[in-house]
Parts: C-alpha cells; structure tokens; sequence
C-alpha cells in the first residue's frame, strides 16, 4: 500500500502542491494569485492522470 502510493503520481503532485501553497502562504513577496493558479494546474493535472488510470482500468489494461 506504501509502497503504492510512493509510486503515484498523483501523490506526488498533491504533494508538491501542498507544500508550494504552504512555502508560498508565508513568502509576502509572492502574489496570492501566483500561487493559486498553481494549485489550479495541479488539480488539473491530477485530475487527467486520474481519468487515464480510469480508461485503462476500463479497458482491463491496468495502471502503468
């Protein structure tokens, strides 16, 4: 299960985008918006992994 989830790319781009949210949440340099649009791409791009899993998995292919 662990080991599954190292393995994830999803995993790793919520990650990244937690912590960038966090990191950029104290920098007052940084615009809010930048890093809102930030975590915008990232849920889309989570998002789209997570659809292709889904078609593979649909299609008994598996995930890869």
């Amino acid at each position: 299960m662990v080991e599954a989830l190292l393995k994830s790319r999803k995993f790793w781009l919520a990650l990244f985008g937690v912590v960038q949210t966090i990191v950029f949440h104290f920098i007052p340099d940084i615009d809010p918006s930048l890093w809102q649009a930030i975590d915008a791409l990232v849920i889309v791009l989570i998002s789209t992994i997570a659809a292709e899993d889904f078609a593979a998995k649909r299609a008994g292919g598996g995930v890869g």
